[in-house]
């Protein structure tokens, strides 16, 4: 039996493996000449070992990523339903940061906290809207703080530094400032002013990180914040809405696109 030989090829040992010993460049043609069969397995061998070969310089478009923390920000829009009477904030500017900590294969726990800083018709509750009943529009803030579950879709690995994923949680929303300068020059009645929050939000997104170093990585993400808008007392009396059309209270949604930055350890 042949020693091993640490320096020989797949097709040395390809070769060794079909004759039983090797041979000279010139014996190896003699011997596939008198042996067809031999020289089948020989050119079998050549072509295994150019296809291992090969396999080894073709790089991965996958890269891995490793689980840990992560702290980032984001600036985005937001589309807002203002709710079936129109009293509640429309669109906005989204601004905020988080915290993320990476877990199991496929999945990550993100603490997000947000600041929509948005505007908010004052309407006129004696007058229908079919006559215009827009007294003026002014600044309204919401602020939401919320935990969301990530379930990244290709798990630890990028695909040419894209990470692609979904993301569901819940938190709670408020008002962040609120501009009551219309109300108090025209003399709302306080029973009609539009208030909104501490309520329950759900919040459904999807996105992707591209990831441009070990720890940097950008993100583009696209969510919807549900949430609940209400109607205020003043308004659904008798007087105001003798039909009884405004809901006491309704979801709405919020739709909002970011982008944003991250550092990771």
């Amino acid at each position: 039996m042949a020693a091993y030989d640490p320096a020989a090829t797949p097709f040395d040992e390809c070769v060794r493996a079909s004759a039983g010993r090797q041979f000279p460049a010139t014996g190896l043609m003699l011997l596939s000449m008198s042996h067809p069969r031999f020289a089948v397995s020989l050119l079998f061998c050549s072509a295994l070992a150019s296809s291992s070969a090969t396999a080894q310089t073709i790089p991965s478009p996958y890269t891995f990523v490793e689980n840990g923390q992560e702290w980032g920000v984001f600036v985005g829009k937001a589309d807002m339903n203002p709710g079936q009477v129109g009293l509640g904030p429309r669109d906005g500017n989204v601004f905020g940061a988080r915290y993320g900590v990476a877990f199991g294969a496929m999945a990550a726990l993100d603490v997000y906290g947000v600041w929509f800083d948005s505007s908010r018709d004052v309407l006129d509750a004696s007058r229908p809207a079919e006559e215009n009943n827009v007294l003026g529009r002014t600044d309204f803030s919401i602020i939401l703080g919320h935990v969301r579950l990530r379930i990244n879709v290709t798990g630890q690995r990028a695909w040419h530094g894209i990470q692609p994923f979904l993301a569901f949680g819940g938190g709670v929303a408020g008002t962040g400032s609120i501009d009551r300068v219309i109300e108090t020059t025209v003399g709302v009645p306080a029973s009609e002013w539009f208030e909104f929050g501490p309520v329950f939000t759900g919040v459904f997104g999807a996105g992707m990180n591209y990831h441009v170093s070990n720890g940097i990585s950008l993100r583009l993400e696209g969510e919807a914040d549900l949430w609940k808008v209400g109607t205020p007392l003043g308004w659904r009396t008798l007087v105001n809405d003798p039909l009884g059309r405004y809901p006491e209270d309704e979801w709405v949604p919020a739709y909002v696109l970011t982008l944003g930055a991250a550092w990771r350890r």
